[in-house]
């Protein structure tokens, strides 16, 4: 008897191993993280924590795993202070660099070298402005955190084909806004979608000025909002609008991670919908 168990644990042992080597274990893939690697002015513990909130915030957002890559960039390559980076990359990451800014700006971001193939971002930058940092509410910081993080990740900083430039110098071509008459406008298809389910009307969805951002007038609060500044003590919805031009952008992304959110029909209500 002892004889049989012990051959039937050896069957079973190997057939297990058999699948795991087929590839059908069950194991999900790991989430897409984001990285911070701080640089310039110190931070408190508590303003790092809260970047660090506002990065967990985004990256529940995206579905999809980052694809690791081998960088060899001699330093400043994407911006002047930042370091060389030799390494294998196997996650997202942002350099946060804290600098003075002038007047009237939160913090600003870009994304930096791009994956050959997807033309997705593989680190970002983001610039938080010195003046005025300590006196920033938590609340305030985590939403312009928010706000930044989705722009390094290429949200209204690849919209535009002469952006989207890859690390081997390939290019796309392709293009997200359109210009008619003196106004910008969005047209990709997921966030344009996600707009008309909202109850939006227009053909495209409205962009402010400089073609990075939903245009204030029509989404008022939401994150991506050009007027978003505007809306200080509280953390702007993340709408399927924005959730859309990740998607569009190449993301896979998680429906289940945003907030409730109304396309605002008579102007920006004081309060507006949020959760």
């Amino acid at each position: 008897a002892l004889k049989t168990l012990e051959r039937t644990l050896f069957r079973w042992l190997c057939a297990l191993s058999m699948v795991t080597a087929l590839g059908f274990n069950t194991a999900q893939a790991a989430p897409f993280t984001i990285d911070i690697r701080f640089l310039g002015q110190p931070l408190t513990l508590t303003q790092k924590n809260t970047i660090a909130e506002a990065a967990q915030r985004v990256s529940k957002l995206i579905a999809s795993p980052f694809v690791p890559v081998t960088l060899d960039l001699p330093a400043n390559s994407c911006d002047p202070g930042l370091p060389r980076l030799k390494e294998k990359v196997q996650r997202f990451f942002i350099f946060l660099k804290v600098k003075d800014l002038g007047e009237d700006v939160y913090a600003n971001a870009v994304p930096c070298d791009l994956h050959d193939g997807s033309y997705l971002p593989i680190y970002g930058l983001v610039e938080l402005n010195s003046r005025g940092l300590n006196k920033l509410p938590k609340t305030d910081l985590l939403d312009t955190l928010i706000h930044e993080i989705l722009h390094a990740l290429g949200v209204g900083t690849l919209w535009e084909a002469d952006a989207r430039v890859s690390l081997g110098g390939d290019s796309d071509d392709k293009s997200f806004v359109r210009k008619v008459g003196k106004n910008y406008f969005y047209t990709g298809p997921r966030a344009l979608a996600a707009y008309r389910a909202l109850g939006g009307k227009q053909k495209y969805i409205p962009l402010d000025p400089d073609a990075g951002h939903w245009a204030g007038s029509v989404v008022c609060s939401e994150i991506l909002s050009g007027d978003a500044g505007e809306f200080t003590g509280r953390i702007n919805p993340v709408s399927s609008l924005s959730l859309g031009a990740l998607e569009d952008l190449g993301y896979k992304v998680n429906v289940g991670a945003v907030n409730r959110y109304t396309l605002p029909t008579n102007g920006c209500p004081i309060e507006d919908s949020e959760e």
